[in-house]
């Protein structure tokens, strides 16, 4: 306990000296930690801590709002030719900050790197399944071609960053990590290894109204914290409901807002444990009592999820019911699946976790203990969780993992990874195939969006995982920022102000 309270302590105070005294023209930013292949955003996730870095200075075709919704970003506007091929218009005059045009041939360019060579091993070509070519028709218009019709196409668009073809052709994959260029709000001025330092693009359409950013890494909540109460963070990202009160008794403000996941205990199916069995799974989904979770744990914040998608999300069913807390059923189930004295499980977390996650899994680790199921929890970090989802490496037979939407905000979106569509799946259920695949290619939007639905349904009854909470956003606020918006995994860099305070 000694040692975990000092460590934090000495994050809290490199914090504090690495922000100094309050600039006008300084936001600074508290973040979790930087992504691990630097400034590439194909070669990571795109979810958090990514998306918050990458927003102030990458931009896609477009990006999608909270309503789920595609708004524009370097595509003005596009419309569809057929169900299959798309026109996207390009912003006029839109350039990166070393000067290239930002323009529909800078799009296919992107593309074109992403289907061959090194770029066929980003983890983001699976989000770019579908699309069968981007070419420019003229500087001002590109045109995508899909295998199938995709009329979420705009929202899917936004998760592909467009990059300068000939700087990146110039200096390669390596070259454009260590030093990234974009057509963002701001341009980067160093990238060190606890702080990157970004200024503003004067070449950038979306003009921002502070001069520089600040981005330095806090892995330790107490450190994000103590920057927002000291005045020496404006803004610390990725905190939890029990900061509130300190937050605002020293008249500062948290952000929350729901998020783009929820979050599971998933059931790892494809190896041979009690799990296999439907009754099980149900079992333990019944043993869990969420209002102890969603009322005591979470403070009331986080809604207990209902099927794998937040309510925020297109194709969210406002029909499903959470779980209800029923050990009789969960025992008389586990009877009948010929586990009268219960089993044992070892469950995965991530060490890098919320912080407000850990009393939730030894909630359902208590749960389960009442029905006869002994649930260890054993955290790991980030490379071994990495080799569990991209080699199928699981020791345990359940893990913590969310079903994210971000950036598209579609329901469907996560079960490219939750499924047997996954390259080395953990639940894999060949049913319900058809009915994903039926649903993507919708061209109509209320069908797309009924059909959706019904996914969520199918896949919540095959209970692929123990439903836990749909994640919200904590977001520390010190006084003097104002503009701030949770935004779909991304930051509002350039609407936000600083007053003198």
């Amino acid at each position: 306990m000694l040692i975990v309270i000092r460590s934090c302590l000495v994050a809290v105070l490199i914090l504090i000296g690495a922000y100094g005294t309050q600039a006008q023209d300084v936001l600074r930013v508290g973040v979790t930690s930087f992504p691990t292949s630097r400034g590439n955003p194909f070669n990571t996730t795109t979810g958090s801590p990514s998306s918050y870095t990458y927003s102030a200075f990458l931009e896609g075709l477009t990006r999608v709002n909270k309503n789920a919704e595609p708004v524009p970003a370097l595509a003005e506007r596009w419309e569809h030719e057929t169900e299959t091929s798309w026109l996207f218009h390009m912003r006029p005059g839109a350039v990166f900050s070393n000067g290239e045009p930002a323009d529909a041939h800078a799009v296919a360019a992107t593309f074109a790197m992403l289907r061959t060579g090194i770029g066929l091993t980003y983890p983001i070509t699976r989000e770019l399944d579908g699309i069968v070519s981007i070419t420019a028709i003229d500087d001002a218009t590109a045109r995508i071609v899909t295998d199938a019709p995709n009329i979420l196409l705009p929202s899917k668009m936004a998760g592909m960053n467009i990059v300068p073809p000939r700087y990146w052709a110039d200096v390669g994959p390596d070259g454009f990590a260590a030093a990234p260029v974009g057509s963002g709000p701001y341009m980067i001025e160093t990238w060190g290894v606890a702080e990157i330092d970004l200024v503003r693009s004067p070449s950038s359409w979306r003009q921002p109204k502070i001069e520089r950013v600040k981005l330095i890494t806090g892995p330790e909540p107490v450190a994000r914290v103590q920057g927002v109460l000291s005045g020496n963070l404006d803004i610390g990202l990725q905190l939890g409901p029990d900061e509130i009160p300190q937050v605002e008794a020293a008249g500062h403000t948290m952000a929350v807002a729901l998020d783009s996941s929820m979050q599971v205990l998933a059931f790892v199916t494809v190896k041979e444990s009690p799990l296999q069995d439907i009754r099980v799974r149900r079992a333990l989904n019944y043993a869990v009592n969420r209002d102890v979770i969603e009322q005591v744990l979470l403070s009331g914040y986080m809604p207990m999820a209902s099927q794998t998608a937040p309510r925020n999300a297109f194709g969210y069913n406002p029909d499903l019911e959470v779980w209800p807390y029923d050990p009789e059923k969960a025992r008389e189930l586990l009877g009948e699946a010929g586990y009268s004295d219960g089993f044992s499980l070892t469950a995965e977390i991530l060490l890098q976790s919320a912080t407000f996650s850990a009393p939730v899994y030894q909630q359902v680790a208590a749960d389960l203990a009442r029905v006869g199921v002994r649930l260890e929890i054993r955290r790991i970090p980030a490379s071994q969780y990495s080799r569990g989802v991209y080699q199928g490496e699981w020791a345990g037979a359940t893990f913590g993992i969310d079903y994210g939407t971000n950036p598209t905000l579609d329901a469907l979106q996560p079960l490219v990874r939750h499924s047997c569509l996954w390259t080395v799946p953990w639940f894999c259920e060949p049913s319900i195939l058809p009915l994903i695949e039926k649903a993507k290619s919708a061209f109509d939007i209320d069908e797309r969006q009924r059909l959706t639905q019904e996914v969520m349904r199918v896949q919540r009854d095959l209970v692929p995982g123990i439903f836990l909470y749909e994640t919200t956003r904590f977001d520390a606020l010190n006084r003097r920022v104002k503009g701030y918006e949770i935004a779909v995994g991304k930051i509002n860099y350039d609407q936000i102000t600083l007053n003198g305070d």
